[in-house]
């Protein structure tokens, strides 16, 4: 349960941001132009050097969405390792 909301947050921020990225939301953009917006966001936020001439405001924005979506996914690692736990604690052997 926890995990389909996560992925909702998720979906819902990273199409958020691809609007304000492109210019025109999500919903408005073509289907032949809606590539991977997961690996859009990961090219246009993680960022280990921020680019020259990037104003402070921008790199912080970015910075900032990045760091929400890895508190996500960590999220949705740990519902996950919670829910493996149960099914270990029923039974080591079952399948998960």
């Amino acid at each position: 349960m926890i995990r389909a909301e996560v992925q909702h947050m998720q979906t819902g921020l990273g199409r958020a941001v691809w609007g304000v990225l492109k210019g025109r939301s999500w919903l408005d953009t073509p289907g032949d132009e809606r590539f991977d917006h997961a690996g859009f966001l990961r090219g246009q936020l993680d960022m280990t050097v921020i680019p020259a001439g990037m104003a402070a405001k921008d790199a912080v924005y970015r910075q900032s969405l990045a760091a929400l979506l890895v508190a996500l996914d960590a999220v949705d690692r740990a519902a996950l390792t919670a829910w493996l736990a149960d099914i270990n604690a029923k039974g080591p052997d079952r399948p998960a």
